[in-house]
């Protein structure tokens, strides 16, 4: 006796919720309905599969967080050196083996996470060069991302102590006369 009057009064509760709650019962609707996308064909672009641009994907977005951490990092230590140039190096030939692997997530456990540091690591480093880099829509600058920690003279004198004499105040040529010169010069005395 009390099981139907249980079940009459469970079916009156999801009716009203079904009025109270329209749109919940709409998108559970819609969720149920929804197909699973397959992964993009090989060689195929965002845009004509049907995905958001790599841009605005959650790889850039992480990407945007991890570099100017890293190059925080960097900074504590007084810039790259010559060891982290060669790593930086080798994640370009990693990438180009394994770049699906960090888009599409890796089957081994830890795998798109391991090349995930590797990038942003890369890219913190790179970021060090004059002029900075551009990777996944986003443009990281060592200098740009330590002027927001330290300020711009901070920032500034520090990238220019890391990789010398900004290339974007003298041409290359002017640079090695002078060097040739300079030379030349105090040979001659």
């Amino acid at each position: 006796m009390l099981a139907p009057q249980m079940k009459q009064y469970f079916t009156h509760l999801t009716q009203e919720r079904c009025i109270r709650y329209p749109q919940r019962a709409e998108r559970r609707a819609a969720a149920s309905q929804e197909e699973v996308r397959p992964r993009p064909p090989l060689g195929a672009a965002p845009h004509t599969a049907g995905q958001p641009s790599i841009a605005s994907s959650h790889l850039a977005i992480a990407l945007s967080a991890a570099v100017p951490l890293r190059v925080l990092a960097l900074y504590e230590r007084q810039g790259p050196d010559e060891n982290d140039l060669e790593t930086a190096h080798r994640v370009g030939t990693l990438l180009a083996s394994k770049g699906d692997r960090l888009l599409f997530r890796s089957e081994v456990r830890g795998e798109t996470a391991d090349l995930f540091n590797r990038l942003a690591q890369a890219l913190a480093v790179l970021s060090f060069a004059s002029g900075g880099i551009a990777c996944f829509g986003q443009h990281f600058d060592a200098q740009a991302i330590l002027a927001g920690f330290f300020g711009k003279e901070e920032a500034k004198r520090h990238c220019q102590h890391i990789v010398g004499a900004p290339h974007t105040t003298q041409p290359e040529e002017v640079a090695d006369n002078e060097h040739v010169t300079h030379h030349l010069s105090s040979e001659e005395t």
